[in-house]
């Protein structure tokens, strides 16, 4: 990748996380996540790498971008497609400040892609330009990504485990005094304490 600050925006934290995963699975960049699984310190931590060039790709929830101001962000891209003009505006925004340049790609599908040009329109924005990305170019990425997603399946029933043996030993809650919950910890964390419980 040529770029060295990267902002990808999902519709979700669920969305995020995956696709988190997905692209360390795929390798070849250096990408953090920032969404609300993580509490104000990491996520004041994530962002101060990203400035510093330290992460290549940020991928992030609309919620928790609110707000932040990175300065020298070149890409911005819309994973999934914002539902609204706001939120659009709000994403693309998030380059080419202070005199900069830089580019906004927003990934659709087919059946989407009427329905977001509609709501720009209606907006009074430019038309945009249009990029189709030719099956030859990605076919030679299709094993890479293939074994990525295998990766991706395995970690979230790693989660899903963790998850429903945590529920299991509290009688049905998910949380007990003492006792970490999946939620807000990352995911390579339970992938380490899965290993040390096994080898106990």
């Amino acid at each position: 990748m040529n770029f060295s600050r990267v902002l990808c925006f999902t519709n979700s934290r669920e969305n995020s996380h995956r696709l988190f995963l997905l692209v360390q699975a795929f390798g070849g960049v250096t990408v953090a996540e920032f969404s609300s699984r993580f509490g104000p310190g990491r996520r004041k931590t994530v962002l101060k790498q990203f400035e510093q060039g330290k992460i290549q790709l940020l991928i992030s929830t609309d919620a928790t971008a609110r707000g932040i101001d990175v300065q020298g962000v070149q890409l911005v891209v819309n994973y999934d497609a914002p539902q609204y003009l706001r939120t659009y505006v709000h994403r693309v925004g998030r380059t080419a400040r202070a005199g900069n340049t830089g580019q906004a790609f927003t990934l659709l599908l087919k059946v989407q892609e009427r329905r977001f040009l509609q709501m720009l329109a209606e907006a009074g924005a430019p038309e945009l330009e249009r990029h189709d990305v030719p099956s030859k170019l990605l076919q030679p990425l299709v094993p890479q990504y293939e074994e990525a997603l295998a990766q991706l399946e395995r970690a979230v029933k790693v989660r899903a485990h963790a998850e429903a043996a945590v529920v299991t030993a509290h009688g049905g809650r998910g949380w007990a005094p003492g006792v970490p919950t999946t939620e807000g910890e990352p995911l390579p964390v339970l992938l380490q304490e899965e290993r040390r419980q096994k080898a106990a």
